[in-house]
């Protein structure tokens, strides 16, 4: 029962995390921006932050025959350095499988790898506070008509919709990398073709040899990028709104892999984020 009640609990802060995101975004680009790593309206992050502290928060309460037991600053404290944990955690791990980043605070002073920030840090320890002493009892208060069966259905309701959309959020980024993959191969040969047949060109109309590696140069690096700019966005046309809803999200791409992997994941993304879920281009 208690899981059941804590998941949902994770649900609401999510919705909530992403409410908060969006709208901060939004008014700092000046666009609308739809935040968080799922395709739905949830920041996984901010529910995981938000339903753990109110459970230990309850714990440390038990413990002690149902008497508050813990002052602002140790809340402040456990939300703090709580948060640096799961933040830095959350991006190495989404780095590390995806090649991806959603946030990164490199211009922020204070900042570790880009991964978490002190002010950041002090921010999530505000809202620790505010997640204790208010929004986790108004969620309680909200939340009494359930009875445990309801509790039990909506848990696995919530499950299942999350579970399809990392489904369908794992499967873009994993369908991205596959054409990453694809599109270098595919220019490594066509590029072998057209140098092929630059060459001949050259030799027959016999250019002078500097003339010759400078018109080669300068034709290589027009026609790579040609290439690489038409097949990607026939790629992303083709590719369903869900997944570019999914890649619209990311906010870049490391530089695994070879430099023209690296190259080509870039363009990719660049492309991707020119189409909006319509499939119209933007």
């Amino acid at each position: 029962m208690w899981i059941s009640k804590y998941f949902v609990y994770f649900v609401i802060f999510s919705c909530m995390g992403w409410i908060y995101e969006s709208i901060f975004c939004t008014v700092k680009s000046g666009s609308w921006q739809n935040r968080g790593f799922l395709y739905g309206p949830v920041c996984p992050i901010y529910g995981v932050g938000a339903a753990t502290i109110m459970a230990l928060m309850d714990w440390f309460t038990s413990q002690n025959q149902g008497e508050i037991s813990y002052t602002w600053w140790q809340v402040f404290l456990v939300a703090f350095f709580g948060s640096i944990v799961l933040e830095y955690v959350t991006s190495w791990g989404l780095e590390k499988l995806f090649h991806a980043y959603w946030w990164d605070y490199s211009d922020v002073p204070l900042n570790i790898n880009g991964r978490v920030c002190f002010p950041a840090s002090v921010g999530f320890g505000v809202a620790g506070l505010l997640v204790i002493y208010v929004i986790a009892p108004v969620t309680r208060d909200a939340t009494t008509w359930i009875t445990p069966i309801l509790m039990e259905l909506f848990s696995l309701i919530f499950m299942a919709l999350l579970a399809a959309d990392a489904t369908l959020t794992v499967s873009a980024l994993t369908g991205f990398e596959r054409n990453v993959a694809a599109m270098e191969e595919a220019l490594n040969q066509h590029m072998e073709q057209f140098v092929s047949t630059v060459q001949q060109r050259s030799q027959a109309a016999g250019e002078a040899l500097e003339e010759k590696k400078q018109a080669a140069s300068d034709r290589l690096a027009e026609e790579r990028l040609r290439f690489i700019r038409e097949s990607l966005e026939r790629v992303t046309k083709r590719m369903g709104s869900g997944h570019r809803a999914a890649l619209n999200r990311v906010k870049g791409f490391k530089g695994y892999g070879t430099e023209r992997k690296s190259k080509i994941r870039n363009i990719f993304h660049q492309t991707v984020k020119k189409y909006r879920k319509s499939g119209e281009q933007a």
